[in-house]
């Protein structure tokens, strides 16, 4: 082997490049020690690009990170949270396989792994918030916000909030194709305030972090404010092309007593999508299909995805019946006016608590109501238990993940 890699270090950059693009960031790490050129070479931001185009294009470099629960000692009931890295791929005569491989987290980077989690405890731990760019993951609770990338092992706690007086509602994290750096958003709420006898609720605020400053920023959020109305992006879900997307809900931000909004008189007008423009920094939003706000009809758990390279939007629903679920694609973006269009409808799958991502253009990862993870196929309607469980599957999450060599602790 290591007579194969000192051939391999006396060949031209160019024959060089299309090879080590090809490996794992496991490998990548290791060779950097090999030879100084090949240590510049793999920390060069253009070779990172073209690893992350060929890793985009390998489904080997594809895994699921996931987060769940499990009881580590039945005696004492201690519980520990496990994030595991699920991998599909498929062997040479074309029959799939699954690796799972749990991940130590530093202890470091301050993510609560181990003790008695009961009640709100559980809420308490930091969230994957589906915050997924490039192969690194944005984790976070109520007080802090983590970079990582499980692929290399690197990870950053990020500098406190340049709005400390504001209470964190949720975060997105995305790319900034024109400047080439990453950026965490945070949407932050600050307290009630009085003005002539009514309660007023004031705008979200909403600062920026990007990565190669190492700093916060606070920006003008004007689209999120509306004339009786604010807008509040709340559950991220997604970054794609330029775009950090939300499922959130318009509030009215004038009541007449506290009374009413504890009793949530009218308080929420109605659920939609709010997008962040990465590059200009500036928000919108998009409503529902208009099925989903006929009264007859209550959705319970929408999700933005990416479907065949589409942007959609994927969940359960009820029409004056049984659960079912829906996929609708996203057509004119950027328009006046988005429309949408329904591709799939599926029933229920029965014993599954709840959906954790959408994976593939067919395949649905799940947790069943027993814990057992599992993935179904929307096309064959196939549902294939995995070898992982989690005992609190509601409380159980996963998110895409391209394993990445993207180094985090590096400025600009």
């Amino acid at each position: 082997m290591e007579a194969k890699v000192r051939e391999l270090s006396k060949l031209s950059e160019e024959m060089v490049v299309p090879i080590l693009t090809r490996l794992s960031p496991k490998s990548l790490m290791r060779f950097k020690c090999v030879h100084k050129s090949w240590y510049n070479l793999i920390n060069n931001p253009s070779f990172v690009d073209k690893h992350i185009m060929t890793s985009d294009r390998n489904n080997h470099s594809t895994s699921i990170l996931c987060k769940r629960f499990i009881l580590k000692d039945v005696s004492s009931e201690e519980k520990e949270i496990v994030y595991s890295l699920i991998t599909f791929y498929n062997d040479n005569s074309g029959d799939e396989h699954i690796t799972v491989e749990d991940i130590d987290i530093p202890s470091s980077m301050g993510v609560s792994t181990r003790g008695q989690f009961v009640g709100n405890e559980l809420e308490a731990v930091f969230r994957i918030d589906k915050g997924h760019c490039q192969g690194l993951i944005c984790l976070s609770d109520a007080w802090n916000t983590i970079l990582w990338n499980p692929a290399t092992k690197e990870f950053k706690v990020l500098p406190q909030s340049c709005i400390p007086d504001a209470n964190m509602n949720c975060v997105g994290f995305g790319y900034d194709p024109k400047s080439k750096d990453y950026k965490v958003v945070s949407i932050r709420q600050d307290e009630l305030g009085n003005e002539d006898a009514r309660i007023v609720i004031y705008p979200p605020r909403v600062e920026v972090y990007t990565l190669g400053t190492d700093s916060w920023r606070e920006i003008k959020t004007y689209n999120l404010e509306r004339e009786v109305t604010n807008l509040w992006p709340e559950s991220f879900q997604l970054y794609y092309k330029g775009f950090c997307y939300w499922i959130g809900r318009e509030q009215r931000k004038e009541f007449l007593s506290q009374y009413a909004i504890v009793e949530g008189e009218d308080e929420w007008v109605r659920y939609m999508i709010t997008f962040f423009d990465t590059t200009n920094e500036v928000f919108d939003h998009i409503l529902l299909p208009n099925c989903l706000y006929q009264q007859e009809e209550q959705f319970s758990d929408m999700h933005v995805i990416v479907w065949k390279e589409t942007t959609a939007l994927f969940g359960s629903y009820r029409i004056g019946g049984p659960d079912a679920y829906g996929l609708w694609v996203m057509d004119n973006l950027g328009c006046v006016e988005v429309s949408w269009t329904k591709h799939v409808t599926l029933e229920v799958v029965e014993g599954i608590k709840k959906d954790l991502e959408f994976w593939k253009s067919d395949e649905i990862l799940m947790i069943a109501t027993d814990g057992r993870i599992a993935s179904y196929n929307i096309s064959t309607k196939k549902i294939n238990y995995l070898s992982i469980d989690s005992i609190y599957p509601e409380y159980s999450e996963a998110v895409v993940c391209l394993n990445s060599i993207v180094s985090i602790n590096r400025r600009q």
